[in-house]
């Protein structure tokens, strides 16, 4: 791989990087099981697929205008192709749209440094970051927001240079309306808002010339990132408000964390966590490039996104993704200047030593530790354990015999790799190691053979509602229009709700206990565990 840093063909560089985002974020797409977030996606498209909801989109038939369409359109129409049981498939638009993410990243940092091999460096920093491979290959809301904000944001800094001006607006300004069309304005607050605001210390304050582009570009911006939600606000506006208050409610009493909380951040870039605080220390990073003005606008932007973020009441650790975005041109810039350097100070010097070193004793208790796993030793385990330690031997070697980091950076992207290829069908199984697991999926066979339907009472399982693949309509107490019309159903239940049970008796109901049904893959102790996806299940009569 290190040949290519010295190749003078932009395309081989590029392709090269097309080739490891590519492994990166499409190997074994299928593979572990689905998330909360993505469940929500699926099930929203699952129905807009089978019954028409498009427009005013529905969550277990229920409305569901928490979240732009944009995302559930693009699994709708994957699921159609290739079915809802296809999970790779329903994946795949997300992992695609991370694909062009690191692509426009790469030509961001391209064009402002005028230097392949910085954007090569930086691009595969990015794509080698643990949050950016975790969020890239879920199906959820966040990743085609930042996707279409760093597209729009490349046409938008090639309009700031004066390059097609007024198309490159336009291209922009669609683009960033269409990530408001895939998570609301969450994108330009936390990716486009800190990026402008170090532009302005970096270049200076825009002129009159670029203000009107800016203005042109909000103002596609607003026409197409709203336009759904206009709509859906005159057509059910009862409904949206209501939503959009319990949803702005839940922002500001949910995963509440204090400011301090996403000071941890680096540790989200899994191997970079100290090549990314070392990317960081602006005064000595600034006077070993050659770009300080271009290495200054990554570093402010880097700061102003997580100050903003910080700002917003609810923290979770995949919010951090925009950070990683200029994070890794910051810490790009950093490792360029080392593999360039041949004279390194000595506490630099024995600084990189001990962090590749990190790596490689990393690496080799890879190799080891695998073994050690609650699982069978299939071909998988071997061939990872065999990377792994062949990894950590060439991390040893390079760092103290051949003494060549750009040679060490080489080996941790080919861990990476092989941590795609062979890593996550080993995740996976580690993952599925329920042996209570117990469907409720097994039942449904039994209810469509009695010509049966059935409901849910106290329940929110996105997971087993996407498992299921069919609405359970929701039984609610205090609304008489939700009870079935049937003389006899099945119900499932979160808990064992008695006093909702003994309601039913006293009604004229015959209650007789099925099962239980457990659709958690983890096994205690997982924090993952959850009571949310245990189902009691009742037959009821007339």
């Amino acid at each position: 791989m290190q040949k290519y840093f010295y190749m003078k063909s932009q395309k081989q560089l590029f392709y090269l990087l097309l080739v490891i985002s590519a492994i990166l974020l499409f190997a074994h797409l299928g593979k572990l099981y689905v998330d909360i977030m993505e469940a929500r996606n699926f099930v929203s498209a699952r129905e807009m697929a089978d019954e028409g909801h498009w427009i005013f989109t529905k969550m277990n038939g229920l409305p569901r205008y928490e979240k732009p369409p944009l995302p559930t359109w693009l699994s709708a129409w994957m699921g159609a192709l290739f079915s809802f049981e296809n999970i790779g498939a329903l994946r795949f638009p997300a992992a695609l749209s991370t694909f062009l993410l690191v692509i426009y990243f790469y030509k961001i940092v391209n064009f402002l440094s005028n230097n392949t091999r910085l954007a090569l460096i930086s691009s595969l920093v990015l794509i080698t970051n643990f949050l950016v491979i975790y969020v890239g290959r879920r199906a959820n809301w966040d990743i085609y927001s930042y996707s279409f904000m760093v597209i729009g944001i490349y046409y938008f800094i090639l309009a700031l240079k004066d390059i097609k001006t007024l198309p490159n607006y336009l291209f922009a300004g669609v683009l960033f309306g269409l990530s408001v069309l895939s998570k609301g304005p969450t994108g330009p607050y936390v990716l486009l808002i800190p990026l402008y605001l170090g532009y302005v210390i970096v270049f200076g304050w825009p002129k009159w010339k670029e203000i009107r582009g800016i203005i042109f570009c909000a103002v596609i911006t607003v026409l197409v990132g709203f336009s759904w939600y206009i709509y859906i606000y005159l057509a059910d506006p009862d409904t949206f408000l209501a939503i959009m208050e319990k949803e702005a409610s839940a922002r500001g009493n949910r995963d509440v964390k204090p400011f301090t909380r996403y000071l941890s951040f680096p540790a989200q870039t899994g191997v970079w966590i100290l090549y990314s605080v070392v990317g960081l220390i602006f005064p000595m990073v600034k006077k070993r490039t050659d770009q300080p003005k271009v290495y200054m606008l990554f570093f402010y932007w880097t700061l102003f996104s997580l100050i903003l973020l910080s700002l917003i009441p609810s923290k979770k650790e995949r919010y951090l993704f925009p950070m990683m975005v200029p994070l890794a041109a910051t810490t790009g810039y950093y490792l360029y200047y080392l593999f360039q350097s041949s004279t390194l100070k000595k506490w630099e010097l024995t600084l990189n030593k001990v962090i590749f070193t990190i790596l490689a004793v990393v690496s080799t208790a890879i190799a080891i530790g695998v073994y050690f796993l609650p699982l069978q030793v299939e071909i998988a385990t071997v061939l990872f354990s065999v990377a792994a330690f062949i990894t950590g031997g060439c991390l040893f070697y390079f760092i103290y015999i051949n003494r060549s980091f750009q040679y060490a950076f080489c080996m941790v992207i080919i861990l990476m790799v092989s941590t795609a290829i062979f890593g996550i069908p080993v995740l996976d199984k580690m993952l599925s190691n329920n042996k209570g697991f117990k469907s409720l999926t097994t039942i449904k066979e039994k209810i469509h053979q009695e010509h049966l339907k059935l409901y849910s009472y106290a329940e929110y399982s996105p997971e087993v509602w996407f498992r299921y693949r069919e609405v359970m309509p929701e039984i609610k107490v205090e609304d008489p229009a939700t009870f079935p019309k049937e003389k006899e159903f099945y119900i499932a239940m979160n808990t064992n709700e008695k006093e909702f049970l003994k309601s039913l008796e006293k009604m004229g109901w015959k209650l007789t206990y099925v099962d239980t049904f457990d659709d958690n893959e983890e096994a205690l102790p997982s924090k993952n565990y959850t009571d949310r996806k245990i189902h009691y299940v009742y037959k009821v009569v007339k």
